[in-house]
């Protein structure tokens, strides 16, 4: 009777240990698996182990990382809680936890398990890296830039957290630290040529401008036709008054892409400040295209149309810009001038009033002048 009682005692236990067996040369079929990239196997191996032991926290953590690799979230996440639940002090878990809320736009949830992964292990930059890009979706950028400096501390070398933390100082009109950054960015990986575009953007805010150029110059050695680029280089030679190299970037950037909407509307002035008219009508003809009720750019048009001495052509265009815009004091004072040339002088003097009504001060010596 005493030994029947004994083993009753010890069957659950054996039971146990014979679980626990089954449970590890599963999990070891499911690393095999793993290794051997056959990820279905893998899983279906580390949930016979949960099966056989259903504390298994490392088949709970390894499945939860495969079914996160193939975005499975909520799956990785139902696994990454149950190791929580059984290892509290886990900071990995908590910080996949952190990262699958974040994939899944639940920023707030996200913080909460980055904070406790963070609190676990003050040096967990991958943690750090998760909770600064929550931070950049809820633009709170200075707490992201917090963030992004505990990264760089311990792991001094990450070309993602230079890169992102430069985004934060850009956001943040920081335009030093940000080319600071994405400098780090070039030197860590020389051949990635958005370092050096994003370092030029934050010249350009810095009106830095020849330091912009240089760095658009060097993208465009190894990539001519980076439209960014071009447009940014033209932009910033416009700056130095290089109208002359300007033009030819604009000219460039719509060769390769006709409806490049800043180049359409940079173009003209270059080509007007160049003295190029008729060059100037074609590009505010092209600008039309796309802005086809945008009285400004008839009035600009007019006015090269007079310098080539194309009356009517300019008269045209200015009824059209006050057509557009009827309180536009510019369109009057101008085709008060085209009316002067086609001797319409009273129709001149009411638009030479009408533009000094409307607030433009010249237009009034040209009244005393023109209409007495």
């Amino acid at each position: 009777m005493r030994t029947l009682v004994i083993l009753l005692l010890l069957c659950p236990v054996l039971i146990f240990a014979q679980g626990e067996r089954k449970a590890k040369l599963y999990y070891n079929e499911a690393v095999e698996a793993y290794n051997a990239k056959e990820m279905d196997n893998a899983i279906m191996y580390y949930s016979q182990a949960i099966k056989e032991n259903p504390a298994y926290t490392k088949a709970f953590y390894n499945r939860g990382n495969i079914l996160l690799s193939l975005k499975k979230y909520d799956k990785a996440l139902t696994d990454f809680i149950k190791v929580t639940e059984l290892e509290g002090q886990n900071a990995k878990a908590h910080r996949n936890i952190g990262y699958i809320y974040l994939q899944n736009k639940k920023y707030k949830k996200a913080l909460v398990s980055l904070d406790e992964a963070i609190s676990i292990d003050p040096t967990f930059a991958k943690a750090y890296l998760n909770r600064a890009s929550v931070q950049m979706k809820m633009d709170n950028h200075t707490a992201a830039i917090a963030d992004y400096n505990e990264v760089v501390k311990n792991d001094p070398k990450s070309y993602s957290a230079y890169f992102n933390r430069a985004y934060c100082y850009m956001k943040t009109k920081d335009y030093a630290a940000a080319s600071a950054d994405y400098t780090q960015c070039i030197q860590l990986n020389p051949r990635k040529l958005k370092s050096f575009l994003y370092r030029g953007k934050a010249n350009v805010q810095a009106k830095k401008y020849e330091d912009a150029i240089r760095d658009f110059s060097k993208i465009l050695a190894k990539d001519e036709s980076n439209v960014e680029a071009i447009y940014y280089r033209g932009y910033s030679k416009a700056k130095v008054d290089d109208m002359a190299g300007a033009n030819q970037d604009y000219a460039r950037v719509l060769a390769l892409d006709p409806t490049h909407k800043s180049a359409l509307s940079k173009k003209p002035n270059c080509s007007f400040a160049l003295g190029n008219y008729a060059e100037a009508i074609e590009d505010y003809t092209n600008l039309l295209n796309v802005k086809k009720d945008d009285a400004a750019i008839y009035v600009n048009r007019g006015i090269c149309q007079l310098k080539l001495d194309d009356v009517n052509a300019a008269h045209a265009d200015f009824e059209k810009a006050i057509e557009l815009k009827s309180d536009y004091p510019e369109a009057y004072f101008n085709r008060a001038n085209t009316n002067l040339k086609l001797k319409n002088n009273d129709a001149a003097c009411e638009d030479m009033r009408t533009a000094g009504k409307l607030g433009l001060e010249k237009a009034f010596k040209h009244i005393r002048s023109i209409c007495g």
